[in-house]
This record gives C-alpha cells, sequence and structure tokens, in this order.
C-alpha cells in the first residue's frame, strides 16, 4: 500500500525555496529517469502532490503539472491551498492522509514531486589583463609594433540548482513504479519554474501514463 513508502519522499526539503530564488534566466533539464516497477493496471487517474506546506508552492506547481498530464488525455487532481489541514510536517500522519485521500478518490497513480537538494554555485573570474600585438602600417611610426593593453574586470556569478525528485507510486499496492530527478536551475520566479518543469516532466511521464492512456 501508499502508506509505507510516501513518507521518505513528501519529507524531504520544502519547494518553498523557489520562492526565494533570483535570476536573469532559468531552465530545467531531466538529469535521470528510472523505471523501478510495474504498475498492476493503466493509470486513469492521477493524484498530483507537491510534498510542501506552502500552499502557493502546491499550488503553482501541483496545477501546472496537473495540467501537463491532462492534456496528455489522463483526469488528473493536484492538493492545492485548501489542503493546510494535512499534516505537512509529519511525514507519519501526512502519508496516512495521502493515502486515504487517494483510496476515496479512487486514484490509480499518485505523483509526489520533492526537493531534494539545494546547491548554491560560486563563480568568480579575476580581473585579467593582456596584450595584443598592433602592427601599424602606415605613416612614420610604420616599421614599429604596439602592443595593446586589454582589461577583463573581475566578475562575480551566484547561481542556485534545485533537484526535484518526481515519483509515480501505483495507486493499487503504493509500489513506486517510476522515478525521475530533474534540474532547474536560477528560476525566474515560482510561476514561470513550475511551468517548465511540468512540461520537463510530463514529457518524460509519456511512458507510463501511456499506459494508462491506452487502456
Amino acid at each position: 500500500m501508499i502508506h509505507g513508502r510516501i513518507g521518505p519522499f513528501v519529507a524531504l526539503i520544502a519547494l518553498a525555496a523557489l520562492l526565494g530564488a533570483c535570476a536573469h534566466q532559468s531552465s530545467t533539464v531531466v538529469t535521470d529517469v528510472q523505471s523501478t516497477g510495474q504498475p498492476s493496471r493503466g493509470f486513469s487517474n492521477i493524484l498530483v502532490v507537491a510534498a510542501n506546506g506552502n500552499p502557493e508552492v502546491r499550488r503553482a506547481v501541483g496545477k501546472a503539472l496537473t495540467d501537463q498530464i491532462v492534456r496528455k488525455g489522463v483526469s488528473a487532481f493536484y492538493l492545492a491551498d485548501d489542503n493546510d489541514v494535512l499534516s505537512w510536517d509529519n511525514p507519519a500522519e501526512l502519508r496516512s492522509q495521502l493515502l486515504d485521500i487517494a483510496t476515496k478518490g479512487q486514484y490509480d497513480g499518485v505523483l509526489v514531486m520533492s526537493l531534494v537538494d539545494k546547491k548554491h554555485h560560486e563563480n568568480y573570474q579575476p580581473e585579467t589583463v593582456s596584450y595584443i600585438p598592433d602592427n601599424r602600417d602606415i605613416g612614420p611610426t610604420a616599421s614599429m609594433t604596439y602592443m595593446e593593453r586589454s582589461v577583463q574586470p573581475a566578475s562575480f556569478k551566484r547561481s542556485v540548482e534545485y533537484v526535484i525528485q518526481s515519483t509515480l507510486y501505483d495507486g493499487t499496492n503504493g509500489n513506486a513504479v517510476w522515478r525521475a530527478l530533474s534540474r532547474t536551475v536560477d528560476p525566474d520566479s515560482l510561476d514561470k519554474a513550475a511551468r517548465e518543469f511540468a512540461s520537463v516532466v510530463a514529457e518524460a511521464l509519456d511512458a507510463p501514463l501511456g499506459q494508462g492512456g491506452s487502456q
């Protein structure tokens, strides 16, 4: 059952860190995809869970990925801001609550997204000075070679990388049947990062979702 398996993933670091990101350009790529088992049946109704206590994050990430799944012809529902009653800070209680929601809603799949790592990268480039030969071809100094001085100012760049794990569970027996790790670098905003993340992950999900859509 889902009861004993979702906990290790929903208890990971909050996705709310995305709210504090500030950068000029963002990108999301899937770095690893694993099929971990065979579902007991195809997926036609999926519960989408952004494992986070912040309702804004749950809504943005959950809705974006749900919309992408629905576009693939699979019914999906996300836990949003109206679920503050859930025990987001208590993994044992939360997994029991999620199982109850999945059972009552007759979901055959549960898709959980969790932030597993947040990395800060700093790159400092000191000032560099170079000299470029400049040959004069005309005038009284035509036979002389000058050295043009070129200065590259010092620069300092910060970058933030978020690694998110998405896990698809079989709603019948709770087994994890699919996992993917994705990397998002320097998101401009929560909404933009959520949309880009959802598009990339939904494409990676195409194979397991296709099983449900074809049955």
